[in-house]
């Protein structure tokens, strides 16, 4: 046979629609294949499918949340409300205010509750126990409560807000994304741990609890020396303002998954999303002069008992460490964090507002004050 030019041309056109037709069918098949070889965290970002796991999942010491403070050893050697773990909220049709959308590589915030329990029937008192000393929150709770207001001046600061590291941020309202190189820290207040110590603040006033508030960032500019900054500055307070009993240092928590996803405390009160807190004891393992650390232990301990019995799932378990957070100021002195970064402003400070009102609720208790 004669291969004429017209014979090759078709004989080429043919095999080449052949030769298409196979590696269609063939990259169809090979799919699934490729999509299993692709890493789940980078699916995510292809698909902006968020994995947002169920908020009953509880809490546990094999997955501790990772609350980051610096070591204090250089620095100082010497919940009847309604109450439910919160699901997913609908949109607020009321507010006109548009959502932001997410920018290209946010990933989503992980909601979940970090109370040891689902059922508000079932709070308890729990600790996270970061030290080597046995500890049993009941028999605090049977202690002598260790803080008087004898002395104490009727229109005198009785609490003293500070924040060692104030430039702790959160996200804005609304917004349930973040981008990886995000650090969470502002030089903003309202966009930081101070905006919710003004909550905390004027919540108290409200109710007749005179406070000082000191506003001040102190891990700016040097975070390394945040501590000594503010126990530099909580010791003039004291010294300017004896009648003084309560050190609240107000932080947020920074909780991210093992394959460094972003989470957020949640809960509902009164059908209202709110970050959950957490109290933090400090203790003199690390070598700190803070000998009556117990005493601490035991204000903390009795205002956990109370934040059980208001609002339920609003507290985590009280948090024992080995630094001492400047602590040895005063026996009524407490480190609270406030939610954590992946939870909007809006709510740690509603947060906060819940923590101001048990506070004060506490106080009444303990001092007859009207």
């Amino acid at each position: 046979m004669q291969w004429t030019p017209q014979r090759r041309r078709a004989l080429y056109k043919a095999g080449a629609v052949l030769l298409g037709t196979a590696m269609l069918c063939g990259s169809f098949f090979a799919v699934p294949y490729i999509a299993s070889a692709i890493p789940s965290d980078l699916a995510d970002r292809l698909t902006d499918a968020p994995r947002n796991p169920p908020l009953a999942a509880l809490h546990t010491e094999n997955r501790r949340p990772q609350t980051v403070e610096p070591d204090e050893s250089s620095a100082e050697s010497s919940e009847t409300s309604s109450v439910s773990v919160a699901e997913p909220s609908e949109p607020d049709e009321s507010s006109s205010a548009p959502t932001p959308s997410p920018p290209a590589g946010a990933l989503t915030v992980l909601a979940e509750n970090f109370c040891w329990y689902t059922d508000p029937a079932d709070a308890a008192l729990n600790v996270i126990n970061r030290t080597d000393y046995a500890v049993d929150l009941a028999d605090y709770l049977r202690r002598s409560y260790p803080v008087s207001l004898s002395g104490a001046q009727a229109d005198e600061p009785l609490v003293l807000i500070y924040h060692t590291h104030g430039s702790e941020s959160y996200l804005p309202a609304g917004v349930d994304y973040y981008l990886p190189e995000e650090d969470f820290r502002s030089e903003g207040a309202s966009e930081t741990v101070v905006a919710v110590g003004d909550v905390i603040a004027e919540t108290l006033e409200s109710l007749g609890i005179p406070v000082l508030h000191d506003r001040v960032m102190h891990d700016l500019p040097d975070f390394n020396n945040a501590y000594a900054d503010s126990r530099t500055a909580a010791r003039k307070a004291l010294a300017a303002h004896p009648s003084i009993r309560y050190i609240l240092d107000i932080h947020r928590d920074s909780i991210f998954t093992q394959d460094d996803r972003c989470e957020k405390t949640l809960t509902t009160v009164d059908g209202k999303q709110t970050a959950q807190l957490m109290l933090v004891v400090g203790t003199d393992q690390d070598g700190a002069v803070h000998p009556n650390w117990r005493q601490n232990l035991t204000v903390a301990t009795h205002l956990q008992q109370l934040l059980n019995e208001t609002y339920p799932t609003l507290a985590r378990p009280v948090n024992l460490r080995s630094s001492a957070f400047n602590q040895a100021l005063l026996p009524g002195a407490l480190l609270v964090e406030v939610g954590s970064c992946g939870n909007t402003v809006e709510e740690a400070k509603e947060a906060g507002r819940l923590f101001a009102e048990t506070f004060a609720s506490l106080l009444r208790r303990k001092h007859a004050l009207p």
